[in-house]
Formats: C-alpha cells, sequence, structure tokens
C-alpha cells in the first residue's frame, strides 16, 4: 500500500533516536506539543558549548514526512565513516517539530481518509508564528499563503508570534545555540529558500546566499533545484527563517523536497497527503541529499 512508504510517529521517532544512538549523539525533549508529545532535539557532533551550531528541522507542517525523511538521510550519510565524531560545529537536530499534526494526518492515512493538516493541534501554522521581522508589502497582504488571521486558514498564524509551545521550543533552542547556519527541510518543490520572505527587497546578504546556493547545486550534477529568494515564490510573515537571519545573522534555508506527482488525474490525487509526500521516496532523497550534504561542507 501507497502509505506503507511513509512511517507511523513511533516508528519515525524510533528512527531518529537509533541515528542519533549509533552516531554517538545525546537525546533530549526541548518541550511539549499542545496535546503533550515531546519535541525531540538530538545533538550530534562537537560537544564543545562554544562551537559553531548548525540547526535542522523538519516537519513544521504535520503533512510534510518527506522532509523528515531527507533530514534523516542527511544526517545517516554526514554520520558515515565517523564523520559526525570529527565535525567541528554542533549539530542540532529537531526532526519533528510538529508531532501532533503528524500523528493526524498518519491516523487519517491508514484508515484510508484524505490527509491534509499542516498546523498545529491548534490548527496554527507553526511557519507563520515566529515574530516578524520585515513587514509584509501592500501588493502582497492579499495572498492568503502570506499568513492569515482566520482560524481555519491552512495558514492560520495564531493569535500572536511565538503562541505556540511547538514555535517556542525552536524559539528556545535556536537563542540558546545561536546557530550560524540552519536549514528547515519542508516539500514540495524542489526549491532552496532564503531569506527575505516577507519581503521581495534584496538581502543584503544575497551575494553570500547565493553562493552556498552554488555550492548546494554543485553537490548534484544534474540537480532539479532551483535557487530563489523566499518571497519571489510567495509572501510570508513569521517564517523561521526571516526570523533567524534577522535575531541571530543564521544564514538560513528552506529545502522544498521533492515535487508535485504529475499525475494529477491518479486516485491518489484526491487526497492531499500525496501532493506533499512522493511515491517514489528514494528518487526523491537522491535528488536533495547530495547537494545539503554540499551545502553543509561549504559552510564550515
Amino acid at each position: 500500500m501507497p502509505h506503507e512508504l511513509y512511517p507511523d510517529p513511533e516508528q519515525l521517532e524510533a528512527r531518529w533516536r537509533a541515528l542519533a544512538a549509533n552516531s554517538g549523539g545525546t537525546e533530549s525533549a526541548a518541550g511539549q506539543s499542545v496535546e503533550g508529545r515531546p519535541l525531540w532535539r538530538f545533538d550530534l557532533g562537537c560537544r564543545d558549548a562554544g562551537a559553531p551550531a548548525v540547526l535542522l528541522t523538519a516537519l513544521l507542517h504535520g503533512n510534510e514526512v518527506v522532509g523528515s525523511l531527507a533530514l534523516f538521510d542527511v544526517v545517516e550519510q554526514l554520520g558515515g565513516a565517523g564523520a559526525l565524531a570529527r565535525e567541528r560545529r554542533r549539530i542540532v537536530v529537531m526532526p519533528v517539530v510538529n508531532p501532533d499534526g503528524l500523528a493526524a494526518n498518519m491516523r487519517r492515512l491508514r484508515r484510508g481518509l484524505a490527509a491534509w493538516r499542516r498546523g498545529n493541534a491548534r490548527g496554527v501554522d507553526l511557519n507563520r508564528n515566529f515574530p516578524p521581522v520585515r513587514p509584509l508589502r501592500r501588493t502582497a497582504r492579499w495572498n492568503p499563503l502570506a499568513g492569515s488571521r482566520w482560524r481555519r486558514s491552512p495558514w492560520f498564524s495564531g493569535p500572536h508570534a511565538l503562541s505556540e509551545p511547538e514555535s517556542q521550543a525552536v524559539a528556545g533552542v535556536a537563542r540558546q545555540l545561536r546557530p550560524s547556519l540552519a536549514l528547515a527541510f519542508h516539500s514540495f518543490g524542489q526549491l532552496l529558500l532564503h531569506p527575505w520572505g516577507a519581503d521581495p527587497a534584496p538581502h543584503p546578504r544575497q551575494a553570500e546566499y547565493r553562493a552556498l546556493g552554488d555550492q548546494f547545486l554543485n553537490g548534484h550534477p544534474r540537480s532539479a533545484f532551483k535557487v530563489r529568494q523566499a518571497a519571489s515564490w510567495y509572501p510570508m510573515v513569521g517564517n523561521l527563517d526571516d526570523w533567524l537571519d534577522a535575531t541571530f545573522d543564521t544564514r538560513a534555508f528552506t529545502v522544498e523536497v521533492s515535487r508535485l506527482d504529475g499525475r494529477l488525474f491518479h486516485p491518489r490525487a484526491a487526497n492531499p497527503f500525496w501532493w506533499a509526500n512522493p511515491l517514489d521516496v528514494r528518487g526523491a532523497l537522491d535528488q536533495v541529499t547530495p547537494s545539503v550534504l554540499a551545502l553543509l561542507r561549504a559552510s564550515r
């Protein structure tokens, strides 16, 4: 069955905990979700608290499971041949930021029902719930994807910034680490996005972002990815990347894994889960993992 391509929350948690243990890492809970699920944090690489830090996140949106699988693939390959033990940076991974959304989607998927939940248990889009650092241009305010105050919107930004325990947990980890680099894994689009997301004006470090983007593309000789400033795709306010960049001077990227399945008329097209999660999981990972590894090497 197609749904068996994607793990249940318990299976995904077990995979991550085993990978962290086998890589010499440590695990802890950075907080709890609305429904009380732990928000796992895995610390890998250098143990020096003063070393530069890399923050890797996935599943801010509960329906984008392939993003966490891509992050797993990256960390698994990064740890090959003891490489993580030689890493001079702290690598902190939060692979399931929205466990409530994930659990709800996988329950529906196993029952043969449509699964589409992006937000947490209160319906908040966690990637619109961080403190806004750039005003949304007037010409883009009509775009519902930018963030909405309507509670039934898939892009509901919450009653106020950092209103949700999940976004609070990520912000708390970021404040502790002050990461030099951050990668957030999402789906879909085969895009590497960088700030600003709320403002189409060129970023002051545009050249640096582009240089790292070029290294990302060079990691795969036939890369189907494109590098773009996030606002040129669609505007968003309160996103994690903009906040990290403005607050900690982090080089922050979103990795949009996979692409929309072109077979829009097959029966699974009626289930939004399959818009974000491809049937060819291995093919999607093979497209992105070498590029992410190249970016990580270039950013040392």
